[in-house]
Formats: C-alpha cells, structure tokens, sequence
C-alpha cells in the first residue's frame, strides 16, 4: 500500500476523529465531578430546609398566668374613739377556724387587747379575718361578729369556712356534662373551698372543651355559708383562623397562607381535633398539613397525673426551594419531611396565677432529600429518627407586676426502630443524639398600664454533632427576626431578644374602635458548629433591630406591621448576601 495512500487513511479514520471530542467530554465531566461537593445534603442552606420553615408553625409557650389583682394583707384595726359605747378588750374567741392557723390570725387583735373598744372596732376585725381568709384564697369564708352578751371582756368571733353546697351542670350534650362534672367533683369536695381548687376545675374544663365554660356562685338556700354551682356549658363546635404573612425564606416565596381548624367534642370522647396547613404563594412549592387530637384520661383524675392528657399527632412538609436566589444556580432540591407524635401532657399546677406543665413524648421523624447539581442526579438521602422529650414550662404573675416563664426540654435520640442517618461526612451527626434546649421570658409593667418591657433568652447545648432537623436555627419572628427562618444553625446556640411596647387606644374609627401594642425591638444570637467541617463555619451570629405593631381591628381581625433592619450576619436567602431592611406585613383572622 502507498505511504501517501496509508496516511490519507489514517486522517480519516473515525476512531481517531473521535478521540479529541472523548478528551474534552472526559475533562468537562471530571470538572463537574470536582465542582460537586463530597456531601451533598450540606449544600442547602437552612433558609431552604423544610423543617425550619414548619418550625414557625409550630405553637410556642405564652404566658398563661395574669397579675395579681392585689389585695394587700389587712393591718390590725384601730378602734375608733366616740364611736359608741367601749370596754377593755381581754380576750377573742375565735369559733370554726380550721383551715388557718389561729396563731396566725391572733396577730390581728393582738394590739387591741387591753385597750378599749366598741362595736365598731370588733366589726372592722371581723372584716379583717375575712381579708385574711380571702387573701389566703378561701374566697366564701368570712368572719362574723354574732350578737353576745360581753362577759369578761372576751369577744366571741365565729368563721363561717364557706364550700360549695351543690355543682350544677347545664347545657352541652351527655359527653360534655359528664366530663363537667368530673372536672368540677373536687369543688364541691373542697371543704372550705380553695380559690386555687375553683381555677384549676375551670381552666382545665376550658382547656379541654373551649371557652364556652362559664360558672355562676349564688348562696346555698338549703346550707347556711354554703353556695351552691351552676356550670354553664354552650358548645361552640368549630373555631379556627386563616393567617397571611410575608415571614418566609424568598427561597420558597415570602407569601404563606396558613388555616387552622379545632373542635372540641366532636366525637363524644371530650377530645380536641386540630388540623392545620400552610402554603407558599405565588413561589416555589412549600406545603404544610398537620393534625393532631387531644383526649382527656379520665382514669387520672384525682390523682398524681389528674387532669392528663393523651396527644397524638402527624404532619409533613415538602420543600422545592428555589436556590438560584441563593446564588446555587446549578443546584436544586426536593425535600420531605414526615413526622409522628405521641405524648402525655400533665397539668401539674393550673390557676390563673400559676402555671405547671408537665410533657413527656416520642417522635418518629423522616426527612428524604433529593439534589441535582448541573444536571447531575446527586441521589437521595433519609434520616430516620425517634426521639424521646421530656419537657416542662412554667409561668408565674408575681407582685411585681410581671410575669416569667420558663421552658426546658431534654431531647435523646434513640437508636431503634430503624433510626439512621442518612449521610456518611467528617463528624456526621448521630442519630443517638442529645440536647438540651431552654428559654426564660418575662413580660414586665412599667408603672403606667400602657407600658411595658419583654425580654427572653434562648439556648442549645448539644452533646453530639445534631441532625439537621435537631439544629439550633436563627431567623423568624423570635430570634433574628429581619432573616428567613432556619438563616443561621449550630448544633449549639444561644440568643436574646428586648421588646419596650406600648398600648394605645386609637378612638373610634367608624364602626372600629382599634387597639394597637407598638414596639421597638432588638434581637441578637449565634449558632455554633461542634464541626467546622459541617459547612466551614464554626461560629455565625446574627443581629436585627426594628419597630412593629399589632393592630387589633376588631375582636376577630389583627394586622402584623413591621420594619427590621439587619445589623448583623449574613441573608441566607439571596444570592447578593448583602444586609438589608425588610418590611414585613401579616394578617391574622379569626372565627
């Protein structure tokens, strides 16, 4: 064959044509290998994750308990000169004095033994041993002064330790009056009845079948001190609200609609139903749906556990956040989170002053990620968890015009029922997890009624690096409040927030007559990694100052207005990570 011929072949050989364009194509994907991270669930930033955007769903503990209305101690009573006929008091007896100590009450008219007194003086200690017994909360006890004939100059004083006589149970179907008159057995067998005992019955009674409890006292006709109980019961069978805010990750869309529903009694167990979704408008896909059903145990009353409850609840999420404004162009995101709920929730203490909730539970979690980069199918990743919780939160209305709460809950991964993670990383979090979360609040007066000052502190300590539906998140309407939820997460983390508000009565405004609580705020936290791995940060905070509003329309209609300005830390939620001023906007109905 010639040589000329044989080389002409060669350069068109389609083979060797072929080998340039594999090189490049060999080169092009081997760059995209290289661009795509070794764990690719760590790519999404937490403005994107599902499960911190249904965080802001989920209901926080609110003061429950109110000030005190005050009613001071009573001082001894001094007897009034020219009051009327007098004599040298020597002694008081005191007659039906059982629930307070005698000791106690002799203080009262310990001065005015051995000086004179009238009829006037002795009426005014009997007041006063009433004061007594009120203050102390025996609300139908008082003390009377019978008419006698004064011998030696001791005064006889009988306390009549008022109870209830008799408990009234009216309107509501069978189910409800039965559960009624459960809840209320301990009032009528409170002997002198306790204000503490009346509180809890109706609190718990609301508690369990809504608002439409109402009590009415009248005097016995049958027993002399005694008061006889009517329990007014009206059904009210569905309350619910619909929300509209703008508080959302813009990677999701800001606009999110949320509806709520709850009946009480609707299947005659005197149980609560609630369900609950939420929806990103007019953005990428978020949705939310929750249900959940509360049953009073019957079995418990009476005793340690009185006034317990049964909770079972599921929900799921699903995100398709839209990364492109994070500055991920080439990334995208499917993700599902489902959870299952069963708990007990004790009612430890429950007066209008005092509060004590007790809950214990366990919570089987999934949460499935699927992530393409450049076109590239990254695959899937579950994890799988159960989680048990013990937690307890209390509030208290002291003297002081304020009121505290604090909220604590430990947290213990469990390694049963299937629970993994899902992804294999430098110190990957471990699904025996645990953590220890907390915060403590106070609402306090400032003298004048319209003002006031709120503060909280917030915090996570973790024992082990934490899944990512575990993390502390910055961002939303409690800490962080000018960024997107879930902006900044740590396995650690720790915050503080201040709030001066106050309370204005806008006059009437054609058939309203608005009330508005204006507030300035500022906030501060930081999330920390126990790896710096997760994703090269070990420390992040951030920062937010603003001004706000809520506008209550009417009784039924609420509007949120509020202006934050980022002060420190970085948005997650666009690709320019620049600070900036939000405006946020949200209204609230209820029926």
């Amino acid at each position: 064959m010639p040589d000329h011929l044989a080389a002409g072949e060669l350069l068109d050989d389609p083979r060797r044509r072929r080998r340039p364009l594999i090189a490049v194509l060999a080169a092009v994907a081997a760059l995209l290998v290289a661009a795509v991270p070794a764990h690719p669930q760590t790519l999404t930033p937490g403005a994107a994750r599902p499960e911190f955007q249904r965080r802001e769903f989920e209901p926080r503990p609110v003061p429950q308990a109110l000030p005190p209305e005050g009613e001071a101690a009573p001082s001894p009573p001094v007897p009034a000169p020219g009051a009327g006929p007098s004599f040298i008091l020597r002694g008081i007896r005191l007659e039906g004095a059982q629930a307070l100590d005698p000791a106690v009450l002799a203080r009262l008219w310990a001065d005015l033994i051995g000086t004179p007194v009238t009829v006037e003086s002795l009426e005014a200690l009997a007041a006063a041993i009433s004061a007594r017994y009120r203050a102390e909360g025996f609300v139908l006890s008082q003390a009377i002064l019978p008419a006698q004939t004064i011998e030696n100059g001791v005064v006889r004083i009988v306390v009549v330790e008022g109870f209830i006589d008799r408990v009234a149970v009216q309107g509501g179907d069978a189910s409800g009056q039965a559960a009624l008159a459960r809840r209320f057995r301990p009032v009528g067998a409170d002997r002198p009845l306790a204000l503490a005992t009346l509180e809890r019955a109706v609190l718990l009674a609301r508690d369990t079948l809504g608002d439409g409890v109402e009590t009415v006292l009248s005097p016995s006709p049958a027993t002399f001190g005694a008061a006889d109980l009517t329990v007014q019961y009206r059904p009210k069978p569905v309350e619910g609200f619909v929300q509209v805010d703008n508080r959302a990750s813009r990677l999701f869309g800001a606009w999110v609609a949320r509806a709520g529903l709850t009946t009480y009694d609707l299947l005659g167990l005197t149980e609560r139903l609630d369900l609950s979704v939420a929806a990103s408008l007019g953005g990428r896909e978020l949705r939310f749906i929750e249900g959940g059903v509360s049953l009073p145990l019957a079995f418990t009353d009476g005793t340690w556990l009185d006034g317990a409850r049964l909770e079972l609840g599921a929900d799921a999420t699903r995100g398709r956040p839209d990364l492109r404004k994070s500055g991920l162009v080439d990334l995208t995101a499917l993700q599902d989170e489902t959870q299952l709920r069963v708990g007990l929730f004790v009612p430890v203490i429950r007066t209008r002053s005092e509060n004590l909730f007790l809950r214990a539970g366990l919570t089987w979690r999934e949460s499935a990620s699927e992530q393409r980069f450049a076109g590239i199918d990254l695959g899937r990743t579950t994890d799988r968890l159960l989680v048990a919780e013990a937690r307890a939160t209390w509030d208290v209305a002291d003297r002081f015009d304020g009121v505290t709460l604090l909220d604590a809950a430990l947290r213990q991964g469990l390694d049963a029922a299937g629970a993994r993670i899902g992804r294999a990383a430098p110190n990957p979090a471990r699904e025996d997890f645990t953590l220890l979360r907390g915060s403590i609040a106070r609402v306090q007066g400032l003298g004048a009624p319209e003002w006031s000052l709120f503060g909280e502190l917030v915090a996570q300590l973790a024992g082990t690096v934490l899944p990512d539906s575990e993390r502390f998140a910055l961002g939303g309407d409690r800490l962080g409040r000018g960024f997107a939820p879930g902006n900044t997460t740590g396995d650690h983390g720790f915050g503080a927030r201040l709030e001066l508000r106050r309370l204005l009565a806008l006059g009437e405004i054609g058939p309203l007559a608005p009330l508005m609580s204006a507030y300035i705020f500022g906030d501060w936290g930081a999330a920390i990694d126990r790896a710096r791995s997760r994703d090269g940060e070990r420390w992040e905070h951030l920062a937010s100052v603003g001004i706000g509003a809520r506008l209550d329309l009417t009784t039924w209609l609420t509007l949120t207005p509020e202006i934050a300005q980022q002060v420190g830390g970085r948005p997650a939620d666009t690709a320019r990570g620049r600070r900036e001023t939000r405006a946020f906007i949200g209204a609230i109905a209820r029926f």
